[in-house]
């Protein structure tokens, strides 16, 4: 039996109702991820990764110094940088571009791409210095990228911490990675 055209009229107004809100909802939840989202992070030249450790076979605590032995990894400078490109290596526009700055005393100044809350005490000595953990378990593929990535390549967060904690057998005790 169909109902009549009010019965109709009233199923419609409310299907479209949940589905106005549905659309409303579901805005939110983007406009909200959206402004969350970690601004990009400029660097100074497009380094390539890639081309450094695969290719060239360095690895990372050659650019990235205290890596294993301080609570930072460490940014290259110029001078790291200088090593090798005091003279134009390769054929690339961007290597050539980084032995003019390198001439013109810029310093490259690289920003921190990984940014922890401030609460959050963490070492790289303690991890990959003594645990001997590899790069990749927090910083992905980044050896891989041939362009400095915008925004990091992994989401750090308790959560992830937490998940390695337990797969290391490791302390979850909250003293250990909070002040």
């Amino acid at each position: 039996m169909q109902g009549t055209a009010a019965d109709r009229g009233g199923f419609a107004r409310l299907w479209w109702g949940y589905a106005g809100l549905g659309l409303i909802l579901t805005a939110g939840i983007i406009i909200t991820a959206l402004l969350m989202r970690t601004p990009p992070v400029p660097q100074p030249v497009a380094f390539n990764h890639r081309k450094h450790t695969g290719e060239l076979g360095l690895n990372c605590e050659f650019c990235h110094v205290y890596v294993k032995k301080s609570a930072h990894a460490g940014l290259p400078d110029a001078q790291t940088c200088t090593v090798c490109h005091q003279t134009p290596q390769g054929t690339s526009t961007e290597a050539a571009r980084v032995t003019a700055l390198l001439a013109e005393g810029d310093p490259l100044n690289f920003n921190k791409l990984f940014a922890l809350e401030p609460h959050v005490f963490y070492t790289h000595r303690r991890h990959v210095g003594i645990a001997e953990l590899e790069c990749r378990g927090c910083h992905g593929d980044i050896a891989e990228t041939e362009r400095p990535p915008a925004r990091p390549l992994v989401r750090i967060d308790m959560d992830f911490c937490v998940d390695c904690h337990r797969e290391q057998g490791q302390t979850l005790d909250c003293n250990a990675c909070h002040r």
